[in-house]
């Protein structure tokens, strides 16, 4: 017995030493599983700028896009063919396409509106998002197979007297979107616009946080290096979808040339008159927004209920727990930079501005 107890503390040691270097470990071994995962195989990078993104159709996109995708969009009709009844909630990345996805599963009362924090799980049962591939992870991913598009349904699951409608979400620039070369399609576009200086700030916060995606764990928050860096590529439109000002500048221009079938949401107007706005997205979709449906929307739409949702997953928890997923610093100088709604709204004319000089 002398022995034995200077052996198990031995064993101990080692133990706790293996736990230990597994445990500095862990973040970089998830670092690399999550890149792998979500990086679409046999892209080609985007040379401009600074961030890790992909060239598909010389628009730079996530590292989750892929070309071939974007081209059998275009081509396969067959495979995914538009619907009368789909509603394409479209935008700029960070301008509140969740949100709005969240007020049209409340809308038609769809199970997602319980979950409709939570991107991963809301993109896979609700509202996938077509230009994203299926890279083979199932509901542990994002994308969808052509096939799986083709037979989106949400018919059982919407309330009885709601129409066939099908949720599509994309961020593609109208210049190569699949619907606009689909002259048979007569489905309705929300596109959703925020205003650029809030949009550009919680883009960063994104790209920051997840430093791992966008080949930015080695930059700080703030400063020249940091924030500084990515004003320039954001302005520049080397970061995902491009130019917000081509963006929002083409979607406009087909909303007045599509009268009737694109409907421009303001995530200003959102924020300042939910009631009001719903009932716009569902006089647009041909519905009545009653009492009980507005109770409904505003509770399942809350911020802090569908917070709540995103931050449930344990997954989730955990890379955010080990700094996978990190979160921005609340200094002051942050605060003073961010004052999200505190900007004008870009008026009409404004917009036909920004498009005519896209043009130019």
């Amino acid at each position: 017995s002398c022995c034995t107890m200077p052996t198990l503390r031995a064993v101990g040691a080692v133990a706790a030493a293996l736990a230990a270097a597994l445990a500095a470990l862990l973040p970089t071994l998830l670092t690399a599983m999550l890149k792998h995962m979500f990086t679409a195989p046999h892209s080609e990078p985007w040379q401009a700028g600074l961030l890790r993104l992909h060239n598909v159709t010389n628009l730079p996109t996530q590292v989750l896009n892929a070309e071939e995708r974007i081209v059998a969009l275009s081509s396969d009709s067959h495979r995914f063919k538009a619907r009368d009844d789909d509603v394409w909630v479209t935008s700029y990345v960070k301008s509140g396409t969740t949100w709005t996805i969240a007020i049209l599963a409340a809308l038609w009362d769809h199970p997602a509106q319980e979950y409709a924090g939570h991107l991963q799980r809301t993109t896979r049962t609700f509202c996938p998002q077509p230009e994203l591939p299926d890279l083979g992870w199932g509901d542990d991913g994002f994308g969808h197979s052509l096939e799986e598009l083709g037979g989106w349904t949400l018919e059982s699951e919407l309330r009885h007297e709601i129409r066939n409608y099908r949720c599509f979400k994309s961020h593609w620039p109208y210049r190569n979107f699949r619907k606009a070369k689909d002259s048979q399609s007569k489905g309705k576009t929300l596109y959703v616009m925020r205003n650029p200086h809030d949009v550009m700030i919680s883009h960063w916060n994104q790209v920051w946080g997840m430093g791992y995606h966008y080949g930015t764990t080695d930059w700080p928050f703030e400063g020249p290096e940091g924030w500084g860096r990515f004003a320039d590529e954001w302005l520049a439109g080397n970061v995902e979808n491009g130019s917000w000002f081509e963006h929002v500048a083409g979607w406009y221009q087909r909303s007045k040339e599509e009268d009737g079938n694109v409907l421009l949401i303001r995530y200003e107007e959102l924020r300042a008159d939910l009631d009001g706005s719903v009932k716009r997205i569902a006089a647009f979709l041909g519905m009545e927004a009653g009492v009980k449906d507005l109770e409904r929307i505003r509770a399942k739409t809350d911020f802090s209920f569908m917070k709540a949702a995103d931050e449930a997953d344990p997954a989730l928890a955990l890379v955010r727990w080990l700094g996978v997923i990190r979160k921005s610093s609340e200094s002051e100088m942050y605060s003073a930079m961010y004052r999200p709604g505190t900007y004008p709204v870009l008026t009409d004319e404004e917009i036909a501005q920004a498009a005519a000089t896209s043009e130019d």
